[in-house]
């Protein structure tokens, strides 16, 4: 995860909100992430995340739709 992601979860209470990780990866995807997500934050519900490859990134309206259905938002 990035080091900016960790300042802000630093930074921000995010107790009772919904936490909806996406990635765009070369091949690495999310690597413990959302686990970290969830230490960081263990008030927060972290929803099932999001990777696309860098190839998808491009054309990603419809994975992103059927993703956000999927998880309730």
């Amino acid at each position: 995860m990035p080091m900016i992601m960790y300042s802000f979860l630093d930074d921000y209470d995010l107790s009772g909100k919904v936490i909806a990780p996406f990635v765009t990866s070369g091949g690495s995807g999310f690597s413990g992430t959302l686990d970290t997500i969830q230490e960081m934050e263990p008030q927060a519900e972290v929803t099932e995340g999001l990777s696309l490859g860098s190839g998808e990134a491009d054309d990603s309206a419809d994975a992103v739709s059927q993703w956000l259905g999927e998880i309730g938002l």
